[in-house]
């Protein structure tokens, strides 16, 4: 991402991909290179207001901003810290439009780096998008293979990857079990832990796990 020509990065996919856990994983890797950095979480459809903009411009180390708070003025605030510094800004989970447009400043200093997520596909449509589309990539994520959604399932149900399960039925509903989450991350774990290895004769009823799926 550093060495990337692109400065704005949007990871879209559906819920349960994995998209918190990358972001969160790439802010904790990559922050300590920039000398300003925050990360935003944002919950469901929430109104982006003055506690977010305080919140990252606390985070990217702005002080004396109270004032502007108080007048409404902290949008032009935020433009105005970042237009000539080199920030990496994460913000997770936009679910509207509006939140990128209330929350984002239009540019920012050179060397800055810009990664959002969302399961939603019409952020483009946003005014935010549509100005700083000639900087932006836009990625999906790909679901796990069939081989790694298993080494995942296993691991949150505790068992051992080498372990033989002592029935057809219980291999065969294993199989379905994985395939049924699709090879989403956040399923797969949910699942295996709700069917620790002691308990595996509870997932011979396969549709109670598919149920829990839907």
């Amino acid at each position: 991402l550093l060495l990337l020509s692109c400065r704005l990065t949007a990871c879209m996919c559906t819920g349960g991909c994995g998209k918190t856990t990358h972001a969160k994983m790439l802010f904790n890797r990559l922050a300590s290179h920039f000398q300003h950095s925050a990360l935003i979480e944002l919950q469901h459809d929430e109104r982006v207001g003055s506690q977010h903009l305080t919140s990252l411009l606390e985070q990217l180390g702005a002080t004396g901003f109270q004032e502007d708070r108080s007048r409404g003025a902290l949008p032009r605030t935020a433009q105005d810290y970042v237009c000539d510094k080199a920030v990496f800004v994460v913000v997770d989970n936009v679910w509207t439009r509006n939140q990128l447009d209330q929350l984002l400043p239009r540019s920012f200093g050179p060397g800055s780096r810009v990664v959002i997520t969302s399961r939603f596909s019409d952020l483009p449509h946003s005014k935010w998008w549509r100005q700083v589309q000639p900087q932006l990539k836009q990625y999906a994520m790909a679901q796990l293979s069939h081989a790694a959604a298993m080494q995942l399932f296993r691991h949150a149900a505790n068992l051992d990857m080498g372990l033989h399960l002592p029935s057809q039925q219980l291999r065969d509903t294993e199989q379905k079990v994985v395939t049924a989450c699709k090879g989403l991350p956040l399923a797969l774990q949910v699942v295996g832990g709700a069917v620790c290895a002691n308990n595996w004769n509870a997932v011979a009823n396969l549709s109670r796990w598919q149920d829990a799926l839907a």
